[in-house]
């Protein structure tokens, strides 16, 4: 009886739990569609604003930006209070500065809205890797966390599909209306689930929280993982901000077209998804990441070199696969780097993942206004390729040191 009693409490966690996570990868959604809708828009917004593609890139790095600062204070608030409360706050204290982007005019304020946006949604998506790391062992991890990013997947999906179709049939601006109304929908629901989260209150200072970042750039496992996250978000999301101004400068698509063909990027990611099972056992982590690097990169080097529009569609699908490869295992492995204050060390990474994308967007900018797109992809591509081969033999030193 104490048996099939313990069994059926076991059975009933592991369902919250997996409603949990499905809720969470919904969230991770509309985050993920917030952050990624002004890739396709960058034309039209540099038109709207009468500037360079490159100066309005500022968009994606005033969200980018504050979103990786505020991971520092996010992360140890959520090891402290509850990692789920905290993403349901920052969801809905989101919603006033998403909707308040449809309603800029100029791009200064388009700008501020979108830092503020990406200030305030910064305690989601890592708090979240947090909550599932300290909810599931290691050796079930990268496959459970390859299901909840289903929705990080669709949201980059949504992203760009959503911007193609607004500023093709509908102002660029309502977009922002609608995915504020879902901000505030999902973070109201996220709000009711808060109870369900143990909680074990650990006070930290600001002080304690310094002396943990310090030490964890101080040890060279750590140190490593950060390193890595940074290069890729400098040399993948740096460039990836200007797909969507690519192929609408070079191809003369329409926006629809233009949204539709990026959306292949994120197919790939659910090819990832629906194979996820079969490559983490027979491939590993260090083939993933090789594998991951070089898919990438030769797809960018594709990418420059395509002579029409519709070769984009097989390259985009498989830089998405690629991506996840060599991403969710850099993701799955800094779960493991501190289990103490797992929250703030994923904080951190995401930290240094959104540092180097804002970098990223910036160099990558100037470098199109004066050389092109062919200089951009060529460079992050041999980038990625030099990032798999160079992760792939560190991760002895992460197995040993985690």
């Amino acid at each position: 009886f104490v048996s099939a009693t313990v069994g059926f409490l076991n059975s009933i966690r592991v369902f919250i739990m997996n409603a949990t996570i499905r809720l969470l990868s919904l969230m991770s959604f509309v985050v993920v569609a917030v952050m990624t809708v002004t890739g396709p828009l960058l034309p039209i917004i540099a038109s709207d604003f009468s500037v360079l593609v490159g100066q309005a890139g500022i968009v994606v790095t005033a969200f980018a930006v504050p979103y990786g600062l505020a991971q520092l204070f996010c992360g140890p608030l959520g090891d402290r209070i509850g990692k789920l409360r905290v993403i349901a706050f920052s969801v809905l204290l989101s919603v006033v500065f998403v909707v308040a982007c449809g309603l800029s005019e100029s791009l200064g304020q388009l700008t501020i809205f979108r830092f503020f946006s990406g200030l305030f949604m910064a305690g989601t998506i890592p708090l979240a890797m947090a909550y599932i790391a300290d909810e599931v062992p290691y050796d079930r991890r990268q496959l459970v966390i390859g299901r909840y990013i289903n929705g990080i997947i669709w949201g980059n999906i949504a992203g760009a599909t959503l911007g193609g179709i607004a500023v093709q049939y509908f102002e660029w601006r309502q977009v922002f209306f609608f995915l504020g109304i879902l901000c505030s929908v999902i973070g109201v629901i996220l709000w009711t689930r808060c109870t369900t989260e143990r909680v074990i209150d650990t006070p930290q200072t600001v002080k304690q929280v310094l002396r943990l970042y310090t030490k964890l750039f101080a040890e060279v496992a750590p140190r490593t993982a950060m390193i890595a996250v940074t290069a890729e978000g400098f040399l993948l999301f740096g460039a990836m901000a200007y797909f969507g101004a690519y192929l609408r400068q070079n191809f003369g698509l329409d926006y629809d077209i233009v949204g539709l063909t990026l959306a292949f990027y994120g197919i790939g990611g659910l090819a990832y998804v629906a194979s996820v099972k079969w490559v983490v056992p027979r491939l590993g982590e260090r083939k993933m990441v090789v594998a991951g690097g070089g898919i990438v990169g030769c797809s960018y080097f594709a990418l420059s070199a395509t002579p029409v529009w519709w070769f984009c569609l097989p390259i985009f699908l498989f830089a998405g696969f690629g991506f996840y490869l060599i991403h969710n295992t850099m993701q799955t492995r800094a779960t493991e780097i501190s289990l103490e204050s797992r929250g703030a060390t994923m904080s951190l990474w995401a930290f240094m993942l959104f540092f180097g994308q804002g970098c990223g967007v910036l160099v990558f900018g100037k470098i199109i206004d004066n050389y092109g797109y062919n200089m951009v992809f060529t460079s992050a591509g041999l980038g990625m390729i030099i990032l798999g081969l160079w992760f792939q033999n560190r991760i002895r030193i992460l197995e040993e040191n985690c």
